[in-house]
């Protein structure tokens, strides 16, 4: 047998071992951002899921999305193609998961996100699932907390220009709107901008009491430190895009005091209490809001393959399953829960 033979059966045997799985095991992709911009994101992900799926007849296959549309949708082809995962957790970032939910209803796999909250995402197709509420209930959240918790009468919004950002700066505006609240600015910025001084100044020059910024927490810690250099006196709020400890680290002291919207979890619980102890001594801290959504989601993941493994969507379709809020389920594929209000206090993120 020649050289070249001998490498090309070899290719076969390898190619085709990629896609095998073990007797009993189920291939779960993960598509998240481990490196690069949003990598909290991906931490906080991997972190949740890991432990919720820990002693599960289940092989996890990772890929980096790098918070990217394009990245995520090659990703999404790998893992079903030469890995034949039935089911895929993620992806992070609205934008990114836009991009793969088409890809997943052609090729009938589960794409389930425990991040992702953009409202056009509700007509994504019948196999895009989340445990997290719309952005219409995140907007709809900070709106009020300005105008009935905090008597603010007029608002600046500075979004990022995504998917995320654009869908929850709109569902703000018309919740702020409804409540008699002054839109004194609009406006946005790309991801890739790092001097934000010139909208801020025009922010400070139409006298908004508060700005909502709503897009990840690189973007919005550097906001926050600029507007503290120009003297903006404004009550600052973002959505659940900026609730990420790195947002400290950009901003600095300029972070003090910044209110978030993020997804609401009862702490009081027995179900709670367990999972932190159990989070806690795998870590060894203390698990955030991300963590606990995605160990959520790798919890009704387990359940679906393990009750139903050769049908895990209409599994999904018809059950209650117990969450960190109540009981969940899912209506073509969205849930209704709540949004709270967190915010920085000595440093660190705390529930209001």
């Amino acid at each position: 047998m020649t050289g070249k033979k001998i490498i090309g059966i070899f290719l076969l045997v390898l190619l085709a071992s990629c896609g095998k799985q073990e007797a009993g095991t189920t291939a779960i992709g993960i598509i998240a951002p481990l490196t690069g911009e949003g990598a909290t994101y991906g931490a906080a992900m991997k972190r949740g899921f890991d432990l919720a799926l820990k002693g599960a007849s289940a092989k996890l296959i990772y890929e980096d999305s790098r918070l990217n549309p394009k990245d995520g949708a090659s990703a999404f082809q790998k893992l079903v193609s030469l890995n034949k995962t039935p089911i895929i957790y993620g992806a992070a970032a609205s934008g990114v998961s836009a991009a793969i939910a088409p890809l997943a209803n052609k090729s009938k796999v589960v794409l389930f996100s425990s991040i992702s909250t953009s409202d056009t995402l509700s007509d994504a197709g019948d196999y895009f699932y989340r445990n997290v509420p719309r952005n219409a209930l995140q907007g709809k959240t900070a709106a009020t907390f300005l105008a009935k918790d905090k008597g603010i009468q007029s608002v600046a919004i500075l979004g990022e220009n995504d998917e995320y950002g654009v869908n929850l700066a709109s569902s703000f505006k018309q919740e702020a709107e409804r409540l008699g609240l002054a839109i004194a600015y609009e406006g946005s910025y790309l991801s890739t901008d790092i001097d934000f001084r010139t909208k801020l100044q025009a922010i400070k020059e139409s006298g908004a009491e508060a700005v909502f910024i709503p897009g990840n927490y690189e973007e919005s810690g550097i906001i926050l430190k600029q507007a503290d250099e120009l003297g903006l006196q404004a009550l600052f709020i973002g959505g659940d895009g900026s609730y990420s400890p790195k947002l400290v680290a950009f901003a600095g002291q300029a972070a003090e005091g910044f209110y978030c919207t993020m997804m609401a979890i009862d702490r009081s619980t027995a179900k709670y209490k367990a999972f932190e102890k159990k989070f806690t001594d795998a870590y060894g801290k203390s698990p955030d809001v991300y963590d606990t959504y995605a160990y959520e989601a790798g919890l009704i993941i387990r359940e679906a393959m393990e009750k139903q493994p050769d049908d895990m969507k209409s599994y999904l379709d018809n059950t209650s399953f117990d969450s960190f809020s109540g009981p969940l389920k899912f209506l073509s594929g969205d849930v209704d829960r709540l949004y709270g209000i967190e915010q920085i206090k000595e440093g660190k993120f705390s529930s209001l």
